[in-house]
């Protein structure tokens, strides 16, 4: 099934359907990674981040479950992070168009292939993920969550906005690769909970949703050309030359400069309300949709 919570539904349930439809969708993609498939990594990564996004959305009300719960997601992703780190260097040399250095491109697509060899061979790791991937599914039904209606999910989709925009109002005044990278990653949460909730209002929610992700991606972008330049500034012997690393560092700081500008754009309509309204339109659109029931 889709990410979205459905309507008229409990809601304590539809969050813990939700987060056992995404670890089967995680243990899915690890199996096939135990294949030999470096594509379900990514897809692995990509679901523990939806389902620490799902915890947000419920943070005051789990208390204590939330931290663990969290924090034990978040150090899933991070066993998985190499291969991903190296692929998504590689692929911003490509996107630069310099990837005319070929010493350079020999060097990370080695480390791409190192990792992901390391990683898909790694089956003692992999198979210890899945089992306690299966245990985390089971510990769902014991998160403590109650209640039928949108007071469930008004403090945190609050939270993660009021965080996102803060974050958002920094980065505008403080332009660093930091700001903007800690940015990022709120924007994500908050583009998952608009996910969560397209049902309210399909036409409108699933274009915001979207705004958010081409966001996120933009930020994402940035954030690996920042890798990019630091892997650039720390070790200079993996391009082939002065010359090739001083053009690669040129056209990333220029490229670096174009997304950072477009994404404080997109980032004034993403988060162009205050959070009290955020809350009170969709709040509305709830009532609306699930007639009445709050």
């Amino acid at each position: 099934m889709a990410f979205e919570i459905r309507l008229q539904r409990d809601v304590a349930a539809e969050i813990r359907r939700v987060a056992r439809e995404e670890v089967d969708r995680a243990l899915a993609a690890l199996d096939r990674a135990r294949a030999g498939g470096s594509r379900g990594i990514h897809n692995a990564r990509k679901r523990f981040k939806a389902i620490r996004a799902l915890l947000r959305l419920a943070a005051p009300r789990l208390g204590p479950t939330f931290r663990r719960e969290n924090r034990w997601y978040r150090d899933a992703a991070r066993q998985l992070a190499g291969v991903r780190e190296a692929q998504a260097t590689l692929e911003t040399l490509d996107r630069l168009g310099e990837s005319g250095d070929a010493t350079l491109r020999r060097e990370l697509e080695a480390r791409h292939e190192a990792r992901r060899t390391r990683q898909l061979h790694d089956t003692d790791s992999l198979e210890g993920l899945l089992q306690d991937l299966t245990e985390a599914r089971e510990r769902i039904a014991a998160w403590p969550v109650a209640g039928g209606g949108f007071e469930i999910l008004a403090p945190g989709l609050r939270a993660t906005y009021r965080r996102g925009r803060k974050r958002f109002r920094r980065a505008l005044r403080a332009s660093s690769a930091t700001a903007l990278h800690e940015w990022r990653k709120d924007v994500k949460y908050h583009r998952h909970h608009l996910e969560l909730l397209v049902p309210l209002w399909p036409d409108v929610l699933a274009e915001a949703a979207a705004t958010a992700r081409g966001l996120g991606d933009l930020l994402g972008d940035h954030h690996d050309l920042h890798e990019l330049r630091a892997l650039l500034s720390t070790a200079p012997a993996v391009a082939g030359g002065a010359r090739e690393r001083e053009s690669v560092l040129a056209a990333a700081e220029l490229r670096a400069g174009e997304l950072e500008t477009r994404a404080l754009a997109v980032g004034g309509l993403v988060y162009a309300e205050k959070p009290g309204r955020f809350i009170a339109r969709m709040g509305a659109y709830w009532d609306t949709r699930s007639g009445g029931s709050a």
